[in-house]
Formats: C-alpha cells, structure tokens, sequence
C-alpha cells in the first residue's frame, strides 16, 4: 500500500500541471493552425481545376450519372449499399458516402469534386496530427504536404470516383491516431477496430491495415514484439473477413485473367517495384497500364535484391528505414497481383502506399544532421510535385481529355484505346474513333475489343450517313451475342455486307470473323487469295494483315498481286 502511494505521488509530481498543458496547447496552437492552412491552401492549389471538371465515362457513369440506383429512391440506394456486391466489390461506405452530393448537388459535377478536396485534406490532416506527435510541427507538415503533393495521389483525388481511395486514406490515417491514443482503453481500442473496419468498407485494399498498424506501434512508438502482435492480432482478423471473399467475387465476375504475363514470383514482385519507381519517378501517369508494365521485370529484379539486403542488414537499419520498408511493401501486397486482376496496375492502387511513407520522412526531416540540407531540399520537392501534379489535374477535366492522356502516356495500353474510340464515337467523330479502334487491335493481337469497336463505329457513320437503316449496329450485336452464332452465320453476314453500301463494315466485320475464329497462318494465305481472285483485295488485305508468320509460304504472292510490300490495314 506504501508503495503504491509512493508511486501515485511521484507521477502526479511528474505529470504536468493543468496551468503547463495550457501553456504547451498555447504554444502550439498557432504552429498548427498555420500547419492546417498549409494543408488546405496545397490542395486548393493543386486541385483547383478539378472543381471545373464534370464526370467521365470512366465509372463515373455507372456508379452516378448512369447508375438507376443512384438516381433512384435514397432507401433503396441505402438498402443496395448495404446487401449487395455492385461494381465487382462490396464497398457500402465508399456508395454510402455519394449520399451527401445526392442532397446537396445531384446534379453538379463540382460539388462531388469539391467534397472529393475536402475529404483529402481532412485525410492529410490526420496524417499531420498522427505525425505530431512523435516528430516536430515543421517536419511533419513538410512530410503530409509531400504525400499531399505527389502525382501518384491526382487520380484518387481528381476522380470522382477515386472518393474510396481517399476514403481509406482518410480511415486508416484515424485508425492509427486512435491506436495510439494514452492511455489506452477498451473503448479506444473498439473504436480504433471499428475504424479499421470501416476502411475495408470503403476500399478493400484497406486490408493492408494490419501492417500499418504493426509498423507504427513497433518501430514508431518502440512495443515491444510481443505487445505489438498482440495489439495487431484484431486488425489481422478484420483483415481476413474482407479480403477472404474477394477472389471469389472477382471470379464471379469474371475479373481473373486466364493467366499472367510472368511467373508469379516475378510478378509480385516486379508489381511492388513498378510502384517503387511510380513514388520515386512519377512520369508517364495513367488511370490504365498494360498488363505488362514497363520494365517490369527489372524492377522485379531490383526488389529482390533490395529484400536480400534489408535482410542481410536489419539489425543495423534504422527505426524509420523499418517502417517503410514494412509499411510500403505491406500496402502494396492487396494490389500487387498475388490474384492478377483485369486491370493489373493502377496509380490509385499506391495511395495507402504513399501514406506510409509520411512518418519515415517526417523522421528524415527531423534529423538534426541533415537540417541544413533538408531546409533547401523539401521545399523544393515539394514544389516540384506540386508542378508536376498541376499538370496532370487538367487531364480530368473530361472524358476525352482523359483518354487522350492515357493514351498519350501509355500507349500500350489496350483500355485507354477503347475509352478513347467510346468518346470520340459519343461525339460522332467517327474516323478518328476508327483509328483509336484499330489502334487497339493492332496492340492486343486476337483481341475482339478492338474490332468489335471498329464495327460498331463504321456501322453508326453507315447509319448516319444513310447507307444502313437505323438500328442495323444493334441488330449486328444481337445476332453475333446468340448462342448459336458460329463462323459459318459470320461468312454470310460478311457476304451480305460485302454486296451492301458500307464495304467498311465488311471488313470490320470480316476482322472480327478473324478473331473470334482464329485459322492458322497458312488458312489466311488461302483466304487472301481466294478475296483476290474474287476481285476483293480490301477484304484480301485483312486477311493478309492477321498473318502472324510472314514468311508463311504464298503470302509474297498475294502481297505481289495486292501491289504493296507492306499490307496496311482498313
């Protein structure tokens, strides 16, 4: 009993009177609230014009604008949120949180766009006050405002429907300062759960929250291993729950590709590497990639052998070097294509990742050591990023600008071609939607995507310009989409078209044929040359254009008779 008095009076003659915690709140009262303006006046900068732009065609369609459920009764938009799986994932909070801009503005895209800014700088907010209190103000403002800044976060930001993104961003922020809130209390730690929980509601790859956490309480606030899993072991099972089923939605809807462009070790790992270099380099930004990116498989490499070194030289790293390496790589395991998805990469997929790097450079610009050159450098990244993400705002501006970009930067990538051939047939600018289609075909050899796009778009100018009946492209869909359709019922669909006013759709339609029905090289020789002795060598150039071996024999013959050395397709 004495001694447990003892230790009563030396805490309480240790513990700050209420006059001194006045005094500190005072003191740094003035510091933050020029630290919240910082954050708010960053994203106002940098996202400005996005609170001009209005929705796209990329989701923004069937999650809002598009969305019978959305535009519906508010009770069954609620009920649907909660029971149902819509748009390939269960996420009710990222669907409950449109509720607001379906009162306030339904009907206004910058309403959603504005309230898309706010929510980031709230989530940047709490990064900033999670920072504070282990680092200085100026450190951990220069750190949120580096996170706040980059180009990886624009898309999540300046796309409406990147709210989710946001949204986790914000939530984990939250878990993780009422994680570690002191004292700890059950109630503390039921909230700081039901957070976690609430993260996995609004984007599934929240999951990674278990890392977070871990990374915070053991290298960030020194537990202890043992008290460190402890305190983790809920999140992982929170975890768990959400990300169990995702695989078997994604089959369902029928989101697994039939395989991957590399051994799945490569994969993974070129995956993380690839958004290694999207942080440290972020040039050539899309909202859609090739199922391949770029050098992939040297990133693949230097990851490996990064992990070969952390390994080799843990004990010696430091608390922060730790930290990201658990935190970074932790957050990018959801997306890192240990299930390959359709769309393989993503630069929203990075944004958790980004946030768990703001404590390991906050403590970097901490260091006493480097404050000298951390006073020129930071100001300087920061407004080298805050360029470069004003440039890539405007491309959100709308659909076409959107896709333009996309295609602009990643060329390769398949998707953007289609969305861009989509946009430009909406606004009936037909040839150069033709050209986007080709394009797509050409980069994803025996696609249909492609060529089902070039029909489509050929036929709408036929019907435009007369030379079809209306309606005739839906009847084309219809007919290819029965059950029963095969190559033969596709011959004498070419052949009806061929003797019609659109020969362009014959050969859109004799390219889809193609694909849908693969022959082998020497096949398509033999069709080339029965088109020419028909007197049909536009359909006899599609043909030789499908030929993947050139030096398939007979097709110098018909290259011979078609009078080109280099057969062009359309």
């Amino acid at each position: 009993m004495e001694r447990a008095r003892k230790r009563r009076s030396e805490a309480r003659r240790r513990s700050p009177s209420p006059e001194a915690e006045g005094r500190a709140a005072a003191k740094w009262a003035k510091p933050d609230r020029h630290a919240l303006t910082a954050i708010a006046a960053l994203v106002l900068v940098a996202y400005f014009p996005a609170l001009g732009a209005g929705f796209t065609n990329w989701d923004d369609d069937r999650f809002i604008t598009a969305n019978p459920l959305f535009q519906g009764p508010i009770g069954a938009y609620v009920a649907a949120a909660l029971t149902r799986v819509q748009f390939q994932a269960y996420h009710p909070l990222h669907l409950l949180s449109y509720l607001p801009d379906r009162l306030l503005w339904p009907g206004s895209a910058a309403g959603f766009h504005a309230f898309n800014l706010v929510l980031f700088a709230l989530a940047l907010t709490l990064g900033y006050s999670l920072l504070r209190r282990t680092v200085g103000v100026l450190p951990a403002l220069g750190a949120i405002l580096l996170v706040g800044a980059a180009p990886l976060a624009v898309e999540s930001v300046a796309w409406v429907v990147g709210r989710k993104d946001v949204l986790a961003l914000l939530l984990v922020f939250a878990t993780l300062l009422v994680e570690d809130r002191q004292p700890r209390t059950r109630a503390s730690a039921r909230a700081a759960w039901g957070l976690a929980a609430l993260a996995c509601l609004a984007k599934t790859s929240a999951v990674a929250i278990p890392f977070l956490v871990f990374a915070w309480l053991h290298f960030a606030r020194q537990a202890s291993f043992r008290d460190t899993i402890r305190r983790c072991l809920p999140y992982f099972a929170i975890a768990l729950v959400f990300a169990l089923p995702v695989p078997f939605i994604w089959r369902h809807y029928h989101m697994l590709p039939s395989g991957r462009p590399l051994p799945v070790l490569l994969d993974v790992l070129g995956t993380i590497g690839v958004y290694a270099g999207r942080v440290l380099a972020p040039v050539h930004l899309s909202p859609v990639y090739p199922a391949m990116a770029p050098g992939q498989v040297i990133a693949a490499l230097a990851v490996a052998a990064a992990l070969l070194a952390l390994a080799g030289s843990w004990r010696r790293l430091p608390e922060p070097a730790k930290f990201a390496a658990v935190g970074f790589v932790g957050c990018l395991l959801p997306v890192a294509n240990i299930t390959p998805v359709y769309f393989r990469f993503a630069d929203r997929y990075a944004l958790l990742a980004l946030g768990a790097l703001a404590w390991p450079v906050a403590k970097l610009l901490a260091w006493p050591k480097a404050r000298k050159v951390v006073v020129v450098l930071a100001p300087l990244a920061i407004g080298v990023e805050l360029w470069a993400s004003m440039q890539l705002v405007p491309a959100w501006h709308d659909s076409l600008a959107l896709w333009e970009r996309a295609t602009e930067a990643q060329p390769r990538a398949v998707y953007g071609h289609l969305k861009l051939g989509e946009t430009l047939r909406a606004e009936k600018r037909y040839r150069e939607a033709a050209a986007s289609y080709i394009w797509a075909g050409d980069v994803e050899p025996g696609g249909i995507k492609g060529p089902a796009g070039l029909l489509r778009t050929v036929g709408e100018l036929a019907e435009a310009e007369g030379r079809l009946p209306a309606g005739t492209c839906d009847q084309w869909e219809q007919v290819i989409a029965d059950p029963g359709f095969d190559a033969k019922k596709m011959g004498v669909l070419i052949e009806a078209l061929d003797q019609s006013k659109c020969r362009q759709c014959a050969e859109a339609m004799l390219w889809l044929g193609i694909r849908m029905y693969p022959q082998s090289d020497s096949g398509l020789v033999s069709f080339a040359k029965r088109e020419l002795d028909r007197d049909r060598p536009d359909l006899a150039m599609v043909y030789v254009s499908e030929v993947r071996d050139r030096n398939t024999p007979g097709l110098a013959e018909v290259t011979r008779r078609l009078g080109e050395d280099s057969p062009q397709r359309h």
